[in-house]
């Protein structure tokens, strides 16, 4: 195969069609652990501990799905499937049909499950191996998520503040519309050179087709009464990470020694990211009940939604990414890009460097015990700094390392350790708990900033770990 060294004409339209599934996910994300505690009731541990059970299985489910599109669905049946389940899950939290609440949230988990594995290995598919552009066409992919996240941070809490909750939701669900209708139109740019997208993968019957759309229905309730249950979704999630553990290291050490090289390579890459994504997704966790509770919202008159805070780390991802596209694409050329190794440690180090910043701004509130809001927009900035050394970097390094038969299913162990970060988080976000009977703003600070240092600690203590980590695999790998 001549290699070509050139993107894939389908970039745009994945770009787009993930920006747009960005926009709906990032709508109901910035909105949903304020609409819990605020139009539901929960207090901040219920609150945190269902927010957490959701993210991990919204990124659980990616390893089910990646492994049905590598087997029966293709990437690109899976992603238009996905696509349409999780429309109807945004439509579903906009009715004002509060029993819903749970089978809403189950919804989007199946549907996040089948779309975000395949898009992205349908991308890193379209790329011919050796051609040194997959860095930043992925790059340049992840700007697009975070422009969706970006527009969902701006308009979604002007909507809710104007037209209430379920306003915001059905925004989102309008934005997956326009994400589905996209990826039609780019179609007949996405000719796979995933080995199932060729004549030998045998046609779906339509009774194979019935049973897998009567298991997503099946799946969608058990879910739903699975959030419902608190303690359940404390215990059975990390048993089940226990289990993909174990199964992913059975798998690595029955491969052929170069195979097994590259998954451990791999392996270590993605339970490492799930540190940073603990921290990251504070923004959704303890960072926004911080900021609503705590942080002046208010720039030249005008008054800042919450939501709108967590947009401005995208906008750092908008303005850094094509820099970053750039920067690996020369440094590949002069044989100086480092290692993902190398990326992982800084991204997870500039992670606890955003939360050591707003445990500093915590020293320094207002009159009205409120603080700058520029303290947020430099801790977002480290934060987005490190996502970008981490994400997409992830992202390539699985289509790169992952055996071709493989990149679906690691593709959604990549997927299933961001979900383990949101079940973490969730966790980690209890250190924040605030009591309901307490209304002093400067006990409440004191509070969130015991919590803010806890986290840079465990960032610093594992991108230190992390490095010692990569210099014994390296002898062990040379040695192998």
């Amino acid at each position: 195969m001549t290699i070509t060294h050139s993107h894939p004409k389908a970039l745009p339209y994945l770009c787009l069609t993930e920006m747009w599934e960005r926009f709906g996910f990032y709508v109901v994300q910035g909105m949903l652990v304020l609409y819990m505690t605020k139009a539901l009731h929960f207090s901040d541990d219920s609150g945190y501990t269902t927010m957490g059970a959701f993210w991990a299985l919204a990124y659980l489910s990616p390893f089910v799905g990646g492994s049905l599109a590598d087997r029966l669905l293709g990437f690109k049946t899976s992603t238009l499937l996905g696509g349409i389940f999780l429309s109807c899950g945004y439509a579903m939290l906009a009715l004002p049909w509060p029993g819903g609440f749970y089978f809403s949230l189950a919804t989007i988990i199946i549907g996040n499950g089948l779309l975000k594995p395949s898009i992205s290995s349908l991308l890193g598919s379209l790329y011919e191996m050796g051609n040194p552009n997959r860095e930043s066409g992925f790059t340049l992919f992840y700007i697009g998520i975070n422009f969706g996240a970006l527009l969902a941070g701006v308009s979604s809490g002007y909507i809710k503040n104007n037209f209430g909750w379920h306003a915001g939701f059905a925004l989102a669900s309008i934005g997956l519309v326009i994400g589905l209708v996209t990826f039609i139109i780019g179609l007949k740019n996405m000719a796979e050179l995933h080995p199932h997208s060729n004549n030998t993968r045998p046609k779906i019957h339509l009774f194979a087709k019935l049973t897998i759309a009567l298991g997503c229905v099946v799946t969608i309730y058990l879910i739903g009464l699975l959030l419902q249950n608190s303690t359940l979704s404390k215990w059975l999630l990390p048993g089940g990470g226990i289990a993909l553990l174990i199964y992913l290291t059975v798998m690595t050490w029955r491969q052929e020694p170069d195979f097994r090289r590259r998954l451990l390579t791999l392996n270590t890459l993605i339970i490492s990211s799930v540190v940073f994504w603990m921290i990251y997704m504070q923004m959704f966790f303890s960072y926004s009940l911080f900021i609503d509770r705590l942080v002046k919202k208010e720039w030249l008159g005008i008054q800042i939604p919450t939501t709108a805070f967590y947009a401005v780390e995208n906008l750092f991802i908008v303005i850094l990414g094509p820099a970053f596209a750039w920067s690996w694409q020369t440094l590949n050329q002069a044989n100086k890009n480092p290692s993902s190794f190398s990326k992982f440690v800084f991204a997870i180090a500039f992670a606890g460097l955003g939360s050591l910043t707003l445990f500093a701004s915590t020293y320094f509130p207002d009159a009205n015990s409120l603080i700058n809001p520029l303290w947020i927009v430099v801790a977002y900035f480290l934060v987005a700094f490190g996502e970008m050394l981490l994400s997409p970097i992830g992202l390539s390094a699985v289509t790169t390392l992952a055996p071709r038969h493989l990149v679906g299913m690691m593709m959604g162990v990549w997927f299933v350790a961001l979900g383990f970060g949101g079940q973490f988080a969730g966790w980690l976000a209890k250190l924040s708990n605030i009591p309901e009977d307490m209304t002093d703003p400067t006990a409440q600070l004191l509070i969130y900033r015991h919590a803010f240092v806890d986290y840079a600690y465990l960032a610093f203590g594992v991108a230190v770990a992390l490095f010692v980590i990569q210099m014994v695999l390296r002898r062990f790998l040379r040695a192998a």
